[in-house]
């Protein structure tokens, strides 16, 4: 598929690094062999994966060849520590009592500490949907669940709040250059984050059936977003000859 050709990476890290802030964070999702080329493309910047365990499997037409494939990566870059705001999960408290001196090879020495807990779980790097919830981990659904699917990997408005959350502060600028149907402009929406959204807008038939225009989409989406959060104050711009033939989404709070 045309629309789903790999980005010059070399092209796509040079325009990055001449926008991002040092202690911003540049979160991209991948799977396969794309997420090898992908990390090994910037080896100084990645940090770490971040797994997303979907509910829906996909790879049905090879099933009887290999594994049904249940998950995509999600590739963490930056030069500097960003933000990082960790969302919590619920777990069980516990009181395990005083623990004693001891040195480990990676942290070195710790004092003795008080050891317990009022519930709350750092998140991990396994994101994942299961019908009987985990202490520990965070659920997101695919985005089936969500309503209508207009773009073949569209992402679900869940995960893209769950990332926004963790990587970025309200009022601050998302950047969503491979945007699709928007649907994290729609998580930037509802978490008070302006953004920037930018789609090449190149045919894709859905489902085989007809091809969409995902800038109407992206906008028809994020105007009725904005219904619901009931945003008094907003602009929301659609430059129509932008470079490079993208079309950008533009979106501030005031």
């Amino acid at each position: 598929n045309k629309w789903d050709s790999v980005i010059d990476l070399d092209k796509l890290w040079a325009e990055y690094e001449r926008i991002i802030k040092d202690n911003g964070a540049i979160v991209l999702t991948s799977q396969g062999l794309f997420t090898a080329k992908l990390i090994l493309s910037n080896e100084k910047s990645f940090k770490y994966k971040i797994t997303w365990i979907k509910s829906k499997s996909t790879n049905f037409l090879n099933a009887k060849k290999q594994p049904l494939r249940k998950h995509e990566d999600i590739c963490v870059f930056y030069k500097k520590q960003p933000t990082y705001n960790p969302q919590m999960t619920e777990g069980e408290a516990y009181d395990k009592g005083i623990r004693k001196d001891q040195y480990t090879g990676s942290y070195g020495d710790f004092k003795p500490r008080h050891v317990k807990s009022n519930g709350k779980r750092y998140p991990n790097d396994v994101v994942f949907y299961e019908e009987q919830p985990i202490d520990d981990y965070v659920y997101v659904k695919t985005a089936e669940s969500e309503g209508t699917v207009y773009h073949p990997t569209q992402k679900p408005i869940e995960l893209g709040r769950y990332l926004i959350k963790t990587f970025t502060n309200p009022g601050d600028i998302v950047l969503d250059n491979a945007c699709g149907s928007g649907s994290f402009l729609l998580s930037a929406i509802l978490e008070n984050r302006n953004f920037i959204g930018i789609e090449k807008n190149e045919d894709v038939l859905l489902h085989k059936v007809k091809p969409v225009d995902y800038i109407k989409v992206c906008t028809d989406r994020i105007e009725e977003t904005l219904k619901t959060k009931k945003i008094k104050e907003a602009t929301l711009r659609l430059f129509k000859e932008p470079i490079a033939e993208y079309h950008t989404l533009n979106y501030e709070i005031k």
